[in-house]
């Protein structure tokens, strides 16, 4: 084996294993949310359903529950509308640790010709941080 098949071997080794840790990274960040969106869900329902219990039992003044109900309603829907730019946030935070694991170790990166281009050259958690913070912007 040649030198140049060699280190094409370790570039592609290199390509394969970025994959592969933005993958799990990316599953991670959709654990994350789903994992929230399950325990929001779980409180919600556990409250309506006491609420329900004491709107039918009628020990308490019907229309103070039900403004109760409706506080906790939007408190959830606040919180949901939350999840995905927590998910966002943790597969940034992910990405960083990793490129920050690369750093400390000196791993080395595949490198490949690029052809030139006016494009900036960022990395995809610049990228998706950059995202993340248009949308804020834009929610605000």
């Amino acid at each position: 084996m040649t030198q140049k098949d060699s280190r094409q071997e370790e570039e592609i080794r290199e390509v394969l294993v970025n994959a592969i840790e933005v993958e799990l990274a990316a599953l991670k960040a959709a654990v994350r949310f789903w994992k929230e969106w399950m325990e929001q869900t779980s409180e919600y329902v556990k409250a309506t359903s006491e609420t329900l219990k004491t709107i039918r039992s009628a020990d308490k003044d019907t229309s103070q529950v039900l403004l109760e109900v409706v506080d906790k309603g939007r408190e959830s829907i606040r919180t949901m509308t939350e999840l995905p730019r927590n998910a966002a946030a943790h597969f940034i935070h992910e990405l960083d640790s990793l490129q920050e694991k690369k750093k400390k170790t000196g791993a080395k990166k595949a490198t490949r010709k690029k052809k030139k281009t006016k494009s900036k050259k960022t990395t995809p958690a610049a990228k998706a941080k950059r995202v993340t913070q248009r949308r804020a912007r834009v929610k605000n």
